[in-house]
């Protein structure tokens, strides 16, 4: 009897051999000297497996069973026992049910070919295709000829897809349509985990907002369906078509003017919850009908109408050029209706004898600049311009329509009141100090006047192109 059999035995335990006899026994089986050598967890799991039946090692395997059938065929192919089933087809794995017209089961590889009217349901999931498989040892339905899912959060059809029931997780390819409260999505790659309500679509990607006329297209997005929040990378862009202004000629249309707004950035983030707020990150370009920006940073909060620059930012609105530290820009519809300008605000602005003047004075800018400047704005045009701390002012000047020189001034504030958005009264409060101009010095050297710092920037984006109707799906 060998040395384990005097471990399991009943009755009385012999006594120990000896040290030589010992010896002897484990040179006659070395298997049993290399195993006492294992370390002791390693031991412990080779005598569980020696000991334990086979089942309790192994999961289960969880068949494919049919539940009904009009006509039920049986035949073997190989080495491989299949199944026709026709007619009123009931197949069922765990919480898994299948229905259709016809199926081939193949038992050994616990899988079935679907076809005709095909449903799969899971819990609230249910998958719809003409044609297509399910594999009970990965647990996964899939379709080459169409495919179509709905599990109450989201809607998504494609060309060919599948769906893991175990992991809860579809993949789809060619023609992707996903559909959720918030959004519809267009794609040729999609990813939806239902656990996390995730939608990873990527290559050719189109989103439209619902509440809103928004379109975006970029090279991936990742869409959270429940937390109404949706991720973009890879220079996304988008476009917001909020009002058709019709001009009309003697009662008959003659334009149409679309009030249009459009970002790019390299990164982007939409949140259509309560906050209704919009993020762009990276090379920020926004254009929108007489308003244009730039910046590394933009942050779009419309329940508070408001948009924040941040990163270098430049605002353009007509032929006006804001720069600062950070810009926030009060727009109500599509109309700008004030500017916060802090952390070393400068303003410039193209400087004409009258609004009809088609052409302005070369090289003539009007310019102010401080620690902070404040802008209101009636119909499209500044009203009211407060600048504060360090404040400077620098203003060319006419009589009727003649070139008048230009007048600059410094205080603790400076408030610029404007009528029809032409300067009507400049006023400076606390250490005032200003100087005039006449025209005979200004004329040829306007550039020696400009303010330290100005900066008249000839990059200001423009709007790219909406996508055709080919790529807009």
């Amino acid at each position: 009897m060998t040395y384990f059999g005097h471990m399991f035995r009943t009755g009385p335990i012999p006594r120990t051999p000896c040290r030589s006899a010992a010896r002897t026994s484990f040179r006659k089986q070395p298997w049993l000297k290399a195993l006492t050598l294992l370390p002791s967890p390693l031991l412990l799991l080779l005598l569980a497996f020696l000991i334990l039946p086979p089942r309790t090692l192994a999961q289960e395997r969880s068949l494919l069973r049919v539940l009904a059938a009009d006509r039920l065929e049986g035949r073997v192919v190989g080495d491989m026992e299949m199944r026709e089933l026709v007619g009123n087809v009931r197949l069922q794995q765990d919480n898994v049910m299948i229905t259709c017209d016809r199926a081939t089961q193949n038992i050994s590889g616990n899988s079935a070919q679907l076809s005709g009217n095909v449903v799969i349901t899971q819990d609230t999931l249910t998958l719809k295709t003409q044609h297509g498989t399910y594999n009970g040892d990965t647990r996964t339905a899939a379709s080459t000829q169409g495919i179509y899912i709905n599990d109450g959060h989201v809607i998504l059809r494609a060309r060919v897809g599948s769906y893991r029931t175990g992991s809860k997780i579809a993949e789809f390819a060619s023609d992707v349509n996903v559909e959720d409260t918030a959004a519809t999505i267009t794609s040729s790659r999609m990813q939806y985990v239902r656990d996390s309500a995730l939608i990873i679509a990527w290559d050719d990607v189109h989103i439209r907002f619902k509440d809103e006329n928004v379109l975006i297209t970029a090279d991936s997005v990742r869409h959270y369906s429940d937390l109404k929040r949706s991720f973009f990378h890879n220079s996304p862009k988008l476009w917001q078509i909020d009002t058709a202004y019709v001009r009309y000629s003697e009662g008959v249309i003659d334009s149409l003017d679309l009030d249009t707004l459009s970002i790019v950035a390299d990164r982007m983030e939409a949140r259509r919850d309560s906050s209704n707020s919009f993020y762009t990150e990276g090379d920020v370009r926004i254009v929108r009908s007489s308003l244009a920006a730039l910046c590394q940073e933009a942050a779009f909060l419309r329940a508070d109408s408001m948009m924040i620059l941040r990163g270098d930012p430049v605002l353009w609105y007509d032929e006006n050029q804001i720069i600062g530290d950070s810009i926030a820009a009060g727009i109500a519809g599509s109309e700008l209706r004030s500017l916060d300008v802090i952390g070393n605000a400068f303003s410039i602005s193209r400087s004409k004898p009258s609004d009809q003047d088609s052409i302005a004075p070369p090289d003539r800018y009007d310019q102010t600049k401080g620690k902070r400047i404040r802008m209101q704005f009636t119909d499209r045009k500044p009203a009211r311009i407060r600048v504060e701390e360090t404040a400077i002012s620098l203003y060319y000047l006419y009589d009727d329509l003649a070139l008048n020189g230009v007048r600059r001034e410094s205080s603790d504030l400076i408030i610029i009141d404007f009528v029809d958005g032409k300067v009507k009264t400049i006023r400076s409060i606390r250490g005032v100090e200003g100087t005039y101009y006449p025209e005979k010095y200004v004329t040829g050297k306007e550039s020696s006047y400009n303010l330290d710092g100005f900066n008249w920037r000839e990059d200001r984006p423009v709007m790219p192109p909406y996508p055709s109707p080919a790529e807009n799906r």
